[in-house]
């Protein structure tokens, strides 16, 4: 349980900073490690095929999240 409170406050947390203080670069950071937490959660605690590919596309769709925040940031996106 620990893991899918950390990854609801990355989650909730990211869109909330983007929204509140306008740095959409940060708070896509946030939200794109929130979603990969949740695929780690997802990955390590089942045993069904479904539920692991669920948990492996959390995690990569959330790295190409932050990557590709980090990506935008770097070339002055935000």
């Amino acid at each position: 349980m620990p893991l899918r409170g950390l990854a609801a406050l990355l989650l909730l947390g990211g869109m909330v900073y983007a929204l509140l203080s306008g740095n959409w670069g940060i708070g896509a950071i946030a939200f794109g490690l929130g979603a990969a937490v949740l695929g780690l959660d997802r990955l390590r605690g089942t045993r069904s095929r479904p539920e692991r590919a669920i948990g492996w596309v959390l995690v990569l769709c959330g790295a190409f999240v932050v990557v590709d925040a980090l990506i935008w940031m770097s070339i002055g996106g935000a």
